[in-house]
């Protein structure tokens, strides 16, 4: 049964507005970057899940109640859980149940073996399931679980305003505060870039002192990605590339994309499959992460222009995302990944600051109504076809053939056209979850 009230969102409080130096970068990454399983819309189901199952452990379960925001429901009704490979809430909130791992958070499918899918029909065959969605006010992304025993025992737990914020866990309506992730809190992203310029400023200084955690995981998420290319014996590795192609921003284009699609698939399909997100998306981690490795691999760049488009590829995926609610109305994921791929095709060919905020706009240009129809198996070529219009609208300033010129909702300005961007999303499309869930 669905809960629906055409409220408009209540404004956040105004995260801090940051210059960037390595102990502020430090900061938007400890708060951006987080390893997950599958899609993470269905992962904070299942996690929830399985705090409620570990606080009434040794006890047989009797119903369980979910109740989260329109938006949430929309980029979770649709998409594989892992291990099972094919969509369903009442699945993934059964084996949340089976495993009983709340210290996996976001990973907690991580651990998912044959044994545990097999219990889950006979689970669901045993309890009683209520799942509800509506709007609310004051946030984007709210999931509250309530679980009961048949020895008479409760346990209700809220995640809001972040996948991983534990706000609230009671048992029998006492609260456990051992549950409660206050530290958590700091995932809420609190820091805000002031404007684009000043990720420009922090990747030409090149000083990258304490980010090598983010060095490591980009290559760790790129090799991933290898290997599950090898496994389908596809010809699209750096090594298959023609010299002439490397030269060729359409043909680089299209190997990017099989790098991007294939571990999207994996997750989006429900494969067990870990990847590290960016911003709350583990797509946008995929496109983000990938992308300045595999430019680098097939250009033979150097370490210190690699670790640069890194930087700037994560940075600026973060700037476009600080504008947007955590779970969008537009594909807050391809927008992102397309305006990243846009400024590290820019910066390895030398562009100059001002182009490499030119390529970023007129990627914008063509992408402005880039709508979010619930995550499913094809986010994966959503995800994949940014990142390659990215690197083609790289080309394009390059070529001089930017057009943008004010008019619209892009401004010459992009910080002007990101908050637009911000706008549009957050403000204007509000209300349209809910004609799109209608629809899906």
């Amino acid at each position: 049964m669905k809960n629906i009230a055409l409220t408009q969102l209540a404004v956040y409080n105004e995260p801090e507005v940051i210059n960037l130096d390595n102990e502020q970068v430090i900061r938007l990454l400890n708060t951006n970057l987080t390893k997950t399983m599958g899609c993470t819309d269905i992962g904070v189901v299942g996690y929830i899940a399985s705090i409620g199952a570990y606080i009434l452990r040794n006890e047989k379960i009797q119903t369980v109640s979910l109740l989260m925001s329109e938006e949430l429901y929309k980029n979770s009704v649709n998409v594989g859980v892992p291990g099972l490979k094919k969509s369903g809430l009442n699945s993934a909130l059964a084996l949340g149940i089976l495993l009983k791992n709340p210290k996996q958070q976001l990973s907690v499918f991580e651990s998912v073996t044959n044994d545990d899918i097999e219990k889950i029909e006979l689970l669901l065959s045993e309890i009683k399931v209520s799942i509800k969605y509506k709007k609310f006010e004051h946030t984007v992304l709210y999931e509250e679980l309530t679980i009961t025993s048949v020895e008479g025992n409760s346990a209700t737990i809220i995640i809001e305003d972040s996948y991983d914020n534990v706000v609230s866990v009671t048992r029998n309506n006492e609260i456990l505060e051992d549950y409660e992730k206050s530290a958590l809190m700091g995932r809420i992203n609190p820091y805000k870039i002031a404007n684009y310029d000043e990720i420009l400023t922090f990747v030409n200084k090149g000083d990258f002192t304490g980010l090598e955690y983010l060095f490591q995981t980009a290559d760790l998420q790129y090799d991933n990605a290898r290997e599950e290319i090898k496994k389908e014996d596809g010809n699209y590795l750096v090594e298959d590339l023609r010299e002439a192609q490397k030269e060729c921003f359409y043909d680089l284009s299209n190997f990017l994309r099989k790098h991007i699609t294939v571990p999207s698939r994996k997750r989006m399909a429900g494969e067990i499959y870990t990847v590290y997100g960016v911003a709350g998306s583990g797509n946008l981690g995929i496109g983000t992460l990938i992308t300045p490795v595999f430019l680098s691999h097939a250009l033979s760049l150097s370490t210190d222009v690699k670790h640069k488009i890194i930087v700037l590829s994560f940075l600026t995926s973060v700037y476009v995302k600080q504008e947007m609610n955590i779970v969008t109305v537009l594909c807050g994921t391809g927008h992102a990944t397309g305006c990243s791929a846009a400024a590290v095709t820019a910066f390895v060919k030398g562009a100059s600051d001002t182009q490499i905020k030119e390529a970023v706009n007129l990627y914008l240009a063509t992408s402005m109504g880039f709508v979010c129809d619930g995550a499913k198996l094809s986010c994966t070529h959503k995800v994949s076809f940014a990142a390659m219009n990215g690197m083609i609208a790289g080309k394009m300033v390059l070529d001089h053939e930017n057009t943008c010129d004010g008019t619209g909702l892009n401004k010459v300005d992009l910080d002007k056209t990101i908050k637009n961007l911000g706008k549009l999303n957050n403000e204007i499309l509000n209300s349209a979850n809910k004609g799109i869930i209608e629809l899906i």
